[in-house]
């Protein structure tokens, strides 16, 4: 029994490294331009001229949009601070010398919970993004994301 509880440990440990390896996610994950999984440019897209011009962007616009950029990088490097402290917690728990499996449990859910809280966060940024910028200019935020995607 403890064979099974710890290859299926090993092996929900292994995908939940697998998703972490995917791109993650809409938001803004760093300085430059690349796609997010939401299909999103991450980055300071509203410093793109092309797409700030299209978008029609005031001073007050990218002034909202560089204040949400400070306050979501500074919560992301929180939030992913915490989930590498799960990851080598459980880490911890599977490589000591007798295993808990129910302690490695609670722990890979803490993981998850981690995780969880990752994407809440980058999709809360887009929610604000939408907001801050409308139904119109969002759709054509969207229209040029894919425009750029394609080159």
């Amino acid at each position: 029994m403890k064979k099974v509880t710890l290859l299926v440990l090993v092996f929900m440990f292994a995908l939940s490294g697998i998703s972490m390896a995917r791109d993650p996610g809409p938001g803004w994950g760093g300085e430059g331009y690349e796609k997010g999984a939401s299909g999103m440019i991450r980055g300071k897209w509203w410093k793109m001229p092309q797409i700030a011009d299209k978008l029609a962007l005031s001073k007050e616009d990218k002034g909202k949009l560089d204040a949400m950029y400070l306050k979501h990088r500074h919560q992301m490097i929180d939030l992913r601070s915490q989930v590498a402290k799960e990851r080598l917690e459980l880490e911890r728990l599977l490589d000591s010398s007798t295993l808990n499996p129910e302690a490695c449990m609670e722990r890979f859910k803490k993981l998850q919970e981690a995780h969880n809280n990752l994407a809440i966060e980058r999709f809360k940024v887009l929610v604000q993004v939408r907001e801050l910028l409308g139904v119109e200019r969002f759709l054509q935020l969207k229209d040029e994301v894919w425009r750029y995607r394609m080159k």
